[in-house]
């Protein structure tokens, strides 16, 4: 018996499935798992050569000097992240972002904190807050919009994104829902943000 032209089509698109999952989901991993391998072998390697060579006592300004270099870090990323209160500028700045990419937002509001997948901890100094926002117009507008997005100085987390074509509309239109979240460090004592727009 002959397959027909269908079942042919349906076998391969059968077969692209698993294709199409491990390229784009497992080889990116197992790449990111090698990256972080390969960090962790030269660390381990690097602090090997310490131990080995006995030089603790050179070793201890070189750990000032890290250290040192670490706190330069930390407060970069501790400007990046904007106090509690603040958020509501972010918002707005989120909101005039959508808009100068000539896209329409019909809504931008904060969603509940998911517990099992928060990179914060909720008694820690610093606190992560969930949106979600609906967008319409181009293509090349949300793709404007999403560069803009990266290139804020804040610290900020797509955690997903849907598109959708819309029933009526011009090619090259889209209508997007993206959920984010703005990282922000916590100041005991102050009361709890509510953004309007």
């Amino acid at each position: 018996m002959k397959p027909s032209p269908r079942e042919i089509v349906f076998a391969l698109v059968l077969l692209a499935i698993p294709m199409a999952a491990w390229q784009l989901e497992f080889v990116p991993r197992r790449r990111r798992q090698n990256e972080l391998k390969q960090a962790i072998a030269a660390k381990q390697a690097k602090l090997d050569r310490l131990f080995e060579k006995k030089q603790l006592s050179g070793a201890i300004g070189d750990l000032r000097s890290q250290i040192a270099e670490g706190k330069e870090i930390v407060a970069i990323f501790r400007s990046r992240l904007p106090d509690e209160k603040d958020i509501d500028q972010i918002v707005k700045e989120i909101w005039r972002l959508a808009k100068s990419s000539k896209l329409s937002p019909t809504s931008l509001r904060t969603i509940p904190p998911r517990k099992n997948n928060q990179f914060t901890s909720p008694d820690g100094p610093h606190g992560e807050q969930p949106l979600l926002i609906q967008l319409e117009g181009s293509f090349t507008g949300l793709y404007s919009f999403m560069l803009d997005m990266e290139s804020q100085s804040r610290i900020m987390r797509v955690r997903q994104m849907t598109l959708k074509k819309p029933e009526k509309g011009l090619s090259g239109q889209v209508s997007a829902t993206i959920e984010f979240s703005i990282f922000f460090e916590r100041k005991k004592g102050e009361t709890q943000w509510t953004a309007k727009i």
